[in-house]
């Protein structure tokens, strides 16, 4: 891990959680309640200053920020809430307003950063690229320009949301869509039916652009590779087999026409050239779906992108969870921490022979979403959380009145609790998949 991809992390970590803070401040002065403190970063101050009753600080240590909504008294160093002007003592919906302008800032930023992103490196959109013969699109009624509504019952509401939904769905099944005519604006069904056969095949995947060696870098490798013996690894560059270079139309043809026999798979691996000796293996696989996705265009159809890429970010998210809850998935592997996000950010700050024009999408992409990840852990209605401010000010506007100072007592301590509960299982989950 570079010290660079951990300055990225830190700073960008910061700004976030700073912007945060910034939507209670902003929506409390426009709301005319008492603010005493605003806070940019935490730690020793930096700079600071006054202006209109409200203490401004910049601080060193760029790991979040906060608002002060109480004055604190100067001989016991208690926080005071006895003026009618500060945030405990405003009216229930008031102070509803505040909570929920944390997270609503977080999802605006989230759409600015996606914003700048696909209007500089382009976005995809749901309409229907090109027709290729033999794959399942083509032998429907889709037509070039027709746009993906609904894939098996669920409303899709853009690239990255049709991505997660098929891979959630095994490519020997039958999948049904709901598209709208190009045409006409008419919506209509469809179903892509596979068409099972058995061929040879390597047994991995990867990147469909050609890398810096001309060939392709392997993303994934099968565990039944080479008869259960796997040869390839993550991030090897494929050049050819049998002498038959990647980029050759025949290459397909030598692999499936090898009958099982050892082939010469010709790569490079940590830059040096070596050549592997392996076996296709014979495995059930289907002609390809055929959703080949055109390019976005245009300001409003890359603003839409923009606002509903953070809420497809948010359902994925309630999706995994509920994985979780049902046991199908393991919670290490959808709760990450700050380890873990250092870990992503340096995997694409430290890739090497990689675009820089890459790297800064890819980085774009993923503060958009930890930004949307932020408003939506702040939903949650765990003690010390907006979520859960927002559900006792409900729960005070449905009693009339509020809870006991010793409710409170007691729910802030769970929360405390519930928190750390939380933080070191979030780093556990980092350790475990660092360790894989």
């Amino acid at each position: 891990m570079s010290p660079l991809s951990i300055v990225i992390c830190i700073l960008g970590l910061g700004v976030l959680a700073a912007v945060h803070e910034i939507g209670h401040f902003i929506m409390a002065r426009i709301l005319k309640i008492k603010v005493y403190e605003l806070s940019i970063f935490v730690g020793p101050k930096l700079f600071s200053w006054k202006k209109k009753d409200v203490e401004y600080y910049i601080r060193m240590i760029p790991l979040g920020a906060y608002v002060r909504f109480s004055e604190i008294d100067e001989e016991t160093g208690e926080l005071k809430d006895d003026n009618p002007e500060n945030l405990i003592n405003q009216a229930r919906w008031k102070r509803l307003l505040v909570s929920l302008a944390g997270p609503f800032m977080n999802i605006v930023l989230g759409i600015i950063i996606f914003m700048i992103c696909f209007s500089t490196f382009g976005f995809l959109s749901l309409r229907q690229g090109i027709i290729v013969e033999g794959t399942q699109v083509a032998q429907t009624q889709i037509e070039v320009g027709d746009s993906i509504v609904s894939l098996n019952g669920t409303r899709i509401l853009s690239q990255m949301d049709l991505s997660y939904y098929l891979d959630e769905v095994s490519n020997k099944d039958t999948i049904e869509l709901t598209m709208r005519s190009g045409k006409t604006g008419e919506k209509y069904d469809v179903s892509l039916v596979p068409d099972i056969s058995e061929q040879y095949m390597l047994g991995f995947s990867h990147y469909s652009e050609l890398d810096a060696n001309g060939g392709w870098t392997v993303t994934t490798v099968d565990s039944r590779q080479n008869n259960d013996s796997p040869v390839m690894k993550v991030n090897d560059s494929v050049l050819a087999v049998n002498d038959v270079p990647v980029t050759d139309p025949g290459f397909t043809d030598v692999v499936r026409n090898s009958n099982g026999e050892k082939l010469q798979v010709k790569i490079i691996r940590g830059g040096e050239e070596m050549t592997l000796e392996m076996n296709a293996i014979k495995v059930k696989t289907s002609n390809l779906r055929g959703i080949y996705l055109d390019d976005g265009r245009g300001f409003w159809e890359c603003f839409r992108e923009a606002v509903v890429f953070p809420f497809s970010f948010i359902r994925i998210s309630i999706d995994s969870l509920a994985k979780v809850f049902a046991g199908k998935v393991a919670a290490y592997d959808v709760l990450s921490g700050p380890v873990g996000i250092a870990s992503v950010v340096s995997e694409v700050v430290d890739a090497p022979e990689v675009k820089s024009s890459i790297k800064v999408e890819t980085l774009l992409i993923l503060a958009g979403g930890i930004s949307t990840g932020l408003a939506f852990t702040n939903m949650l209605p765990i003690p010390g959380l907006d979520g859960n401010a927002i559900v006792l000010t409900v729960v005070e506007m449905i009693r009339g009145k509020k809870l006991s100072r010793k409710a409170e007592q007691i729910i802030n301590v769970i929360g405390f609790v519930m928190i750390i509960a939380l933080v070191l299982f979030a780093l556990v989950s980092d350790i475990i998949r660092l360790s894989r």
